[in-house]
């Protein structure tokens, strides 16, 4: 059985739900859950009410996007909901739930008995509920936790760090992943117990599986398994039974191994997938049974090779033809005997509105847009993503770095020992992955060199293809791994990208872990060509990523590939980062905003340069005109403007018109990566731009954009009708009455989602859409745009309709966005209107699912699943019409369920055949300006000023909104920044020091640098040395509140070696409160910060931090940060 099938990954495991089969799980998902804040530590106001919600979810929602340098929600929350076991419940099975990302940590209750605080974080944990468990009425409570300033757990907060200038993405608070009710029998596999590898020549399988009794008495037990083919055929060759004794309580690992020398080959070409059932079957009968997927392969990486070289052994790799040797300067990644060039890309698994709580929906949009654009390889940024991504990597043959943590450390005894938990887990549900080919320790790595290895030794104890095969990395600084994958960052940071396909061929390169550029939306230019000092135009963004695909792509033969950085700009605190959006209405942040896509999932026009490179014609052709997103190009007269085109086909013909008949000329595709289509020195007649794409003399897709600015071009009369090639348009909706007010109908309301007042061709009018009627996720906090990142508006023509421009303005956004609107009571026809912007431009083979959601009326979904693209096609208008009653004055029309991208939404009409409502509306109440004045009241009440009210109520434009733009964000149109990450700094010229050691000013900084050749200097400080000791420093340091505090010694070590150096925390009375032994890593090319705590909290006080050894030689302090 294969269970990569698309309808197994939503429960993590293919089980069935009913408990005859003995093991079962049910998804705890859907359940009706409530949740509540107990605490926050935010400054803006916050509900502390209780709401339901289905999981997964994340109250950090949309806090981190305010421009705040730390911003991001964190606190405590609870949830709770009630669940039924099935009719089979059975008593004598065992219970478990499987949490797989709560965040930070859980404190899990369940029926009153008090299951235990928990790590989160980003991996799974599963718990035996078996004693606390009953058959009806259920009731689970989790308290997830996500303090302020963690410091025991890899997983930290990007604003949270106490490293001055620390910048990462976000963590989730709340129950952000799946949780998963387990029944098995009382013997039974442990999660993610099987584990199946092969040896280096992939011609023989090994397996261990880890069975535990959690009954109260011992049992024989037999150990079956069935090893089925990828064709889901019964192996030619199976595994022995096994049979054995388990006492009670305990656990076993039992291990075999099969010679496999035919095996099917998983690769990217061909991911093949095996599958092994296992059955453990009790002495009393009962059957334990999992299936697990797994591929056979080889992969050789050029450290791996040198490592080999070094032991003696010959650099070999393993294809079907059996074994060769390869010369020891190859520097390409190799995978059953042939190389493959990594195209990858990372990826933050973050989106506005809920931040990393993917459903399972969303795993499979966000991988199908990566696989859409062309890449081979992925890269987890920068901690472990939701479990489905590795299935459908398996799935697809796409090459997977994973990766646990990044640029993190504290040197205390519990964030070792996390770590190494967290680690642990995070190769236990990944090992088995085909795809995965690196494990990622620590990207821009702080460890000690001595806990990286002793990190290593432990993957490579999980996982034996550690040792030859895949390859143990940090990413941009780290030792003590496998390799120190460097970052290529060159013509961003500086650098000659000119020079990028020799830099990549050196020895220490090979693997380029990230390279991107700063863009802005919106934001473009006439020249192509890569300006270092240029703006930070789409233009420049492609012509940089598109020279160092070139470059790359031209040193393939030499190097292992690169990753491009990053697929979506992601929630990064830690720094002001304002410039994602030329648009100040569009600006969020602080994001990394290097995205091919915006925070909200649309693609800017790199993202179809990636597409033109990577994805065949024959599968899927496509051609883009750039930009969508510049309709204002000729505002000032141009003669004449290179027409730049993205495309995989042959090649191109431009026409000046939508009807082919106004030619301008034909571009042929260099068929070169890296090179794009130019029909240079175009003269544009007309607003208008087709351009048609072949393949062997066949038109197959096409793309049309419109211009302002210039005349209109013939034919634009019946843009309505026409349908564009591989737009997925379903041209026997077209309705030309579309708009039509219905017969019978009165219509009170016509809202112009996202625009100003539209008059359409039926004399219609559609009022501006404003906080009158709408809300969205900004409102509620205080000095905020209240329409931030909810409006974007499209310039394409819209198919089955002639008032396109109704269309092309549109709202989005999530469970945040809302229209309310006063109504008698009584029951009406609401007309909803859609269309789909983003997802199919210039031709896609299938965009189904990339945008689902819920419409809901007075809080009763009555659209479910909307799915535009697959009801209507790409840039084709929809309709949708409910009946819907109202009872209490007022109708709410929300989007409480968005399972993946953005809810959009482009009109709303609201009718009644009803005399009695029409009669009632009549009333002043019910007035528009009647309404206006309860609005500006409310406003009022809520203390907005006057200049808010005028601005964005009374005197609110879209279009003048749409023209507020900056290429750079003044920073005094930024909120005032309220940075909670406020620290003393104690320089080491205030302090006490004793030893061997002088006054210094290195790289820019003050400081007392040590060294054995110099002169001995005793002071009184040495008095806190121990009678071993030379050298020490003496912090003198006081604060005014009892609390945990972070400790961050500023330092470089100009020797080659860790230094050992002693830390005690004194206090006022000469009490030793911390004594820790601290490892401060060689780093000769800047100054370095070292981080650790109090240990626990510290009362106000007066206190002393020592830094001693025997001897300090080669180190230089510059100061003491306490946070």
């Amino acid at each position: 059985m294969k269970i990569h099938s698309l309808t197994c990954l939503a429960l993590g495991l293919c089980m069935s739900l009913s408990l005859s089969a003995q093991r079962a799980s049910i998804s705890l998902d859907k359940q009706n859950w409530r949740t509540y804040l107990s605490k926050t530590s935010n400054t803006q106001p916050t509900s502390l009410d209780t709401i339901d919600v289905k999981l997964p979810h994340n109250w950090d929602d949309y806090y981190g996007y305010r421009q705040l340098t730390h911003g991001n929600l964190h606190g405590t929350a609870v949830y709770s909901t009630r669940f039924d076991m099935p009719a089979e419940w059975q008593a004598d099975q065992a219970y478990f739930i499987r949490f797989e990302g709560v965040g930070t940590y859980a404190h899990v209750r369940l029926n009153g008995h008090d299951l235990g605080r928990h790590l989160g974080g980003r991996v799974s944990f599963t718990l035996d509920v078996t004693q606390a468990v009953k058959a009806k009425d259920n009731y689970l409570e989790v308290t997830a936790e996500h303090p302020d300033m963690i410091t025991d757990m890899p997983c930290v907060c990007g604003g949270c760090s106490s490293e001055w200038g620390f910048s990462e993405g976000s963590q989730p608070l709340g129950i952000y992943r799946p949780v998963v009710l387990e029944t098995t029998p009382k013997v039974r596999i442990e999660p993610f117990g099987v584990h199946v590898w092969n040896n280096d020549a992939a011609n023989k399988i090994y397996y261990s599986v880890e069975v535990k009794n959690y009954d109260t008495k011992a049992h024989r037990i037999t150990l079956s398994q069935d090893l089925f083919t990828p064709q889901a055929q019964i192996n030619d060759k199976q595994f022995t039974d096994r049979q054995v004794d388990i006492p009670a309580g305990a656990t076993l690992i039992l291990q075999d191994s099969m010679a496999m020398p035919k095996a099917e080959l998983w690769s990217h070409a061909n991911p093949a997938l095996y599958s092994l059932q296992t059955r453990v079957k009790m002495d009393g009968g009962a059957e334990d049974k999992l299936s697990t997927t797994f591929g056979i392969r080889s992969i050789s990486w050029p450290v791996k090779r040198l490592q080999a070289i070094a032991r003696g052994e010959k650099a070999m790799i393993y294809g079907p033809q059996g074994a060769r040797e390869v010369d020891a300067n190859d520097g390409r990644f190799y995978i059953n005997g042939e190389s493959l060039f990594l195209n990858g890309v990372c990826e933050y698994e973050h989106l506005l509105g809920q931040g990393h709580a993917f459903s399972a929906q969303q795993v499979e949009a966000r991988v199908q847009q990566m696989l859409n654009a062309g890449f081979n390889a992925f890269r987890d940024a920068h901690q472990p993503h939701h479990l489905d991504y590795q299935k459908y990597w398996d799935k697809y043959g796409v090459m997977f770095w994973t990766q646990l943590s990044a640029h993190i450390w504290y040197d205390t005894p519990e964030f070792r020992a996390n770590f190494k938990a967290q680690l642990r887990q995070w190769v236990k549900e990944r090992r088995n992955c085909p795809s995965v080919v690196l494990w990622g320790l620590q990207n821009e790595s702080t460890l000690p060199t001595e806990f990286a290895k002793e990190c290593c030794e432990i993957i490579r104890e999980m996982d034996p293809t550690a040792h030859n095969m895949r390859a143990i990395t940090t990413c941009n600084g780290g030792t003590g791994t496998d390799w120190n994958v460097i970052q290529n960052w060159s013509g961003t940071y500086s650098g000659s990208p000119e020079k990028y396909d020799q830099e990549l061929s050196k020895p220490s390169q090979l693997l380029n872990g990230e390279y991107g550029a700063w863009r802005t939306l919106d934001l473009h230019e006439e020249d192509f060509t890569f300006k270092q000092d240029g703006p930070y135009t789409e233009e420049r963004f492609c012509s940089l990523m598109e020279m160092k695909v070139r470059l790359a792509e031209q040193a393939k033969d030499s190097v292992c590939g690169q990753f491009q950085w990053c697929y979506t700009s992601h929630d990064n605190p830690g720094r002001r980062q304002p410039d994602d959006a030329w648009r100040v209405m569009d600006r969020v942040g602080p994001v990394n905003y290097k995205g091919l896509v915006s925070p909200w999932e649309e693609p800017l026009d790199i993202y179809y340069m990636y597409r033109s490179h990577y994805v065949k014609a024959e599968d899927d052709p496509m051609v883009y005109i750039v930009s969508h997103t510049w309709p204002e190009r000729f505002a000032e007269p141009k003669y004449k403007v290179d027409i730049h085109l993205f495309s995989n086909c042959d090649s191109v013909k431009l026409y000046n018109d939508a009807y082919e008949k106004y030619y301008l000329g034909t571009a042929v595709n260099p068929k070169v990566k890296g090179e794009h289509l130019i029909l240079p020195q175009v003269l544009l007649k007309y607003n208008t731009l087709l351009a048609v794409a072949y393949v062997d003399g066949k038109a197959v897709a096409e793309d049309l954009v419109l211009y302002q600015a210039l005349p209109e071009a013939p034919g634009n009369d019946k843009l309505s009708t026409r349908v564009l090639k591989a737009s997925n348009v379903k041209s026997t909706a077209y309705n030309k009455h579309l708009l039509k007010a219905a017969k019978g109908y009165r219509y009170l309301y016509r809202i112009n989602c996202g625009g100003d007042e539209y008059v359409d061709s039926y004399r219609q009018v559609w009022q501006q859409d404003n906080m009158l009627y709408s809300s969205s996720w900004s409102e509620k906090f205080e000095d905020m745009h209240p329409y931030q990142a909810s409006q974007r508006r499209s310039y394409d023509p819209v198919y089955g309709t002639k008032d396109a421009a109704l269309f092309q303005h549109f709202r989005f956004g999530r469970h945040q966005l809302q229209y309310r609107f006063a109504l008698p009571n009584g029951k009406y026809r609401v007309e909803l209107y859609f269309v789909e912007p983003w997802h199919g431009t210039g031709g896609a083979n299938n965009l189904q699912a990339q945008r689902v959601f819920d419409v809901a009326f007075n809080g009763e979904t009555l659209i479910n699943d909307l799915d535009i693209w697959s009801m209507a096609g790409h840039d084709a208008a929809l309709k949708q019409v409910v009946e819907v009653e109202v009872k209490d004055g007022s109708l709410l029309i929300d989007f409480p369920e968005v399972t993946c991208g953005q809810a959009i939404v482009s009109a709303i009409a609201i009718a009644s055949k009803s005399k009695a409502v029409a009669k009632a509306f009549k009333a002043p109440s019910y007035s528009h300006e009647a309404q206006m004045a309860n609005r500006e009241a409310q406003l009022q009440a809520e203390k907005r000023s006057a200049s808010f009210i005028r601005d964005y109520l009374t005197q609110w434009s879209w279009s003048k909104a749409d023209e507020d733009r900056v290429a750079r964000m003044p920073a005094e149109r930024l909120p005032e920044d309220k940075n909670p990450r406020t620290k003393v700094n104690y320089p080491v010229a205030k302090a006490q020091v004793s030893g061997a050691y002088k006054a210094d000013f290195q790289r820019k900084k003050d400081c007392y640098f040590f060294a054995d050749t110099l002169v001995m200097n005793q002071t009184a400080a040495a008095a806190y040395c121990q009678p071993e000791e030379r050298d020490c420093v003496v912090f003198d340091f006081s604060v005014g509140l009892a609390q945990l505090y972070a400790l961050r010694i500023n330092y470089r070590n100009l020797s080659t070696d860790d230094l050992m150096i002693r830390l005690r925390l004194l206090a006022s009375d000469g009490r030793v409160l911390k004594d820790a032994v601290l490892t401060f890593t060689p780093n000769d090319r800047g100054w370095k910060a070292l981080s650790t705590t109090t240990g626990s909290y510290i009362n106000a006080g007066d206190y002393k931090v020592v830094l001693s050894a025997p001897s300090l030689n080669g180190l230089a302090i510059e100061s003491l940060d306490i946070q």
